[in-house]
């Protein structure tokens, strides 16, 4: 019975020794964090710091430089994401075709859409100060010799226009056109600058941005032609529009302050120098 009697003290004093808290005050049960206090709360985020905003808006579809889809980028929706930015706002881009755009914004649960004309008016519609301009133009290779100074000296040249040209560019354009020897619009606009270096056409119609932005990332060979570039168009300035006022006015401020601090002009460097 002796040994018995020891055996169970023994297995009493195990289970004390197991089951009390360590000598050292610190709980080591599982879930607890042991992290110091103070450390702790430096990993709080500030309740005082203001959260950023998404707003989602609409616009076209990719059209490089101004707009490049596949890679959520381009020269205009790199000025609207750094606009935005300086008023803690994040923007979503709901892309779709342009013709779409502003029934889009119209009928759809949406705060914005990115291009509109500067005088578009419609209900409920914040429209921004014009923050970028479209400038068609007529380009020509220089060994041509062409002189185009006005848009009726299109008149009787072949010509590779930009799709629906003759619905924006108006109704001198349209005039002119009528007499060109060969016409023609297509949905590529890099085509019609392949088909001028390659002797194809004699004129194109297209914006200097887009046309810039091929030279931009085409600098050998036969790209390395001299070209006129006729400036016979007027440019053409765009907004954007909200459906909120509150917002519509940080958008005009972030425009303001990234043309100060020149965050504007870099975004355009970058896609065009």
């Amino acid at each position: 019975m002796n040994k018995w009697l020891l055996f169970f003290i023994c297995l009493g004093v195990v289970a004390i020794m197991f089951f009390c808290p360590s000598s050292d005050g610190e709980d080591e049960s599982p879930g607890v964090s042991t992290i110091p206090v103070e450390q702790s709360q430096l990993q709080e985020p500030d309740a005082d710091e203001p959260k950023s905003t998404m707003v989602e808006l609409i616009t076209g579809l990719s059209k490089p430089p101004f707009i490049i889809q596949e890679q959520n980028s381009g020269l205009q929706l790199d000025i609207i994401k750094a606009a935005f930015l300086t008023q803690r706002i994040i923007p979503q881009f709901i892309h779709m075709p342009l013709g779409r755009n502003i029934s889009g914004f119209q009928r759809w649960n949406v705060d914005g859409i990115i291009t509109v004309p500067h005088n578009f008016k419609s209900e409920g519609a914040y429209i921004s100060k014009p923050y970028i301009t479209y400038q068609n133009v007529a380009v020509s290779l220089a060994s041509l010799g062409l002189s185009l100074k006005v848009i009726e000296d299109l008149t009787g040249k072949n010509i590779i226009a930009f799709q629906n040209a003759k619905k924006y560019l108006g109704s001198r354009y349209g005039d002119a056109i009528a007499y060109s020897l060969n016409y023609r619009e297509v949905a590529l606009q890099l085509e019609q600058i392949e088909m001028m270096y390659t002797g194809k056409t004699e004129v194109i119609i297209l914006d200097i941005n887009i046309f810039k932005y091929f030279l931009h990332n085409h600098r050998s060979g036969k790209y390395l032609q001299p070209v006129d570039v006729h400036y016979i168009f007027k440019e053409r300035f765009y907004s954007a529009g909200f459906k909120s006022q509150e917002i519509r006015d940080k958008f005009d401020l972030g425009i303001t302050e990234i043309k100060a601090n020149g965050t504007y002009q870099r975004i355009l460097d970058n896609y065009l120098e």
